[in-house]
């Protein structure tokens, strides 16, 4: 999966300069604006972030990251995804590649409508996923059946809506409804 805006920085090119000495040239991706010797600190102390965590009152905290989004490592039929949580999307969905190395043999094939437009889509049931500390059984999942969204993975409101959910100012919070 892609993931842009991330708080780290990464060294780009490497090259000799005309006086012979080494010439560091270095690519911020965080967005800040890095002079001098902060650019050698920023190389080499990436920003630490919060992992999702279980915290005593059953609750799943997702922290917001970098691009602010809520990510959350999940296991569909064993296989780990990372899913871009997306309250806007009434199905959870994947793509064609995530969905062959999940075991997702066979679907129904249909047309779907997306925020990029209609697309070929097949929907699967009998999924196992799991979320966090939480256990899922018979989870739908529709697949793209478009290459260009191979490494597509978007947990959606069908999934969603079997958690209670809350926003705070800097993570979600997901607790399993019984």
């Amino acid at each position: 999966m892609r993931y842009k805006g991330l708080l780290a920085l990464a060294l780009l090119l490497s090259s000799l300069s005309s006086n012979g000495q080494q010439k560091i040239t270095f690519t911020v991706i965080d967005g800040k604006k890095y002079q001098g010797e902060e650019l050698k600190w920023a190389a080499s102390h990436p920003a630490l972030t919060t992992s999702p965590y279980l915290d005593r009152d059953k609750w799943y905290v997702v922290p917001r990251s970098a691009d602010s989004h809520y990510y959350v490592q999940c296991f569909l039929n064993g296989f780990p995804v990372t899913f871009l949580i997306d309250t806007g999307a009434t199905k959870t969905a994947i793509g064609l590649h995530v969905a062959k190395n999940a075991g997702i043999r066979a679907g129904v094939t249909g047309q779907v409508s997306t925020a990029n437009g209609v697309g070929q889509a097949m929907e699967t049931t009998g999924n196992q996923m799991q979320v966090g500390a939480f256990t899922l059984s018979d989870v739908p999942v529709v697949v793209s059946l478009n290459q260009a969204n191979g490494d597509l993975a978007l947990l959606g409101m069908d999934v969603l809506k079997r958690f209670r959910i809350f926003q705070g100012s800097d993570s979600l919070q997901l607790q399993r409804i019984n």
